[in-house]
């Protein structure tokens, strides 16, 4: 984005959609104290065309959720740290902020420094029951690769935002069904073998049979066969592959 401006994202949780229109698809979610890069739109005063530094994913958002004031960067220039429980809840400028996890903000107004988690699938854990909302990443709802790119930035882990350039980008670490472990990567599809439309993670406990841990109308877990995701008998989700390395328990 030539000439763009920076900015960052002050409300907890903002639309980034496919199209300059409050109607539009949702495609993925900028929350708290990210860094963006936002060029005006001809005709367009309330909309801007946005790219999210954290993963270079570009959209469309309300001008009015960027702050792009020299006090919002230089306050964001400073240290900051990154929140990692489900939700919290803290006071700002003597208003209250019900902040999600991945959410950025200046250190000085956090009390305590929140633990970074090790494992990208137990973070996941921690994300059970959350509601499936389409290009969500948060608990209040998120999508499928919203939870595995959410769970892996927490670990200090980057992943692309769609399951199909997770798969791409860790197919050289691919490994087999037999071989699965705890914490792998796990990708499917529905009718086209050749197009990923679902990622989870693989959920191994010990002498129990595998599960995927999800989003699929909620943050779940289903049984997880050699052709794919099983729910109520039925298969959901066709196997495609899985992938091991950054991301599983050792």
């Amino acid at each position: 984005m030539e000439g763009a401006s920076a900015g960052i994202i002050r409300v907890p949780i903002a639309p980034i959609r496919s199209a300059a229109d409050d109607r539009s698809e949702m495609v993925t979610q900028a929350l708290f104290g990210e860094e963006v890069e936002w060029s005006p739109l001809d005709g367009q005063e309330a909309w801007v065309e946005v790219r999210l530094r954290s993963d270079g994913y570009q959209g469309f958002c309300d001008r009015k959720l960027i702050d792009g004031s020299a006090d919002a960067l230089a306050a964001f220039s400073l240290e900051t740290g990154l929140l990692t429980s489900p939700l919290t809840v803290l006071e700002w400028e003597g208003r209250p902020y019900h902040l999600p996890a991945g959410s950025r903000v200046p250190t000085s107004i956090i009390s305590a420094r929140q633990a970074q988690a090790s494992q990208p699938v137990e973070v996941a854990h921690a994300f059970l029951g959350a509601p499936y909302l389409w290009g969500g990443k948060s608990v209040l709802g998120m999508d499928c690769s919203g939870l595995t790119q959410l769970s892996s930035f927490l670990c200090g882990f980057s992943l692309p935002r769609d399951a199909s350039l997770q798969w791409r980008d860790l197919r050289p670490h691919e490994t087999t069904f037999d071989g699965l472990r705890h914490g792998d990567l796990v990708f499917f599809h529905r009718h086209d073998a050749g197009k990923v439309t679902h990622v989870g993670f693989c959920w191994q406990e010990e002498e129990e049979p595998a599960r995927v841990l999800h989003a699929s109308g909620e943050v779940r877990f289903d049984d997880l066969r050699p052709d794919g995701i099983y729910r109520g008998g039925e298969v959901t989700h066709r196997w495609t592959g899985a992938a091991r390395w950054p991301i599983s328990v050792g």
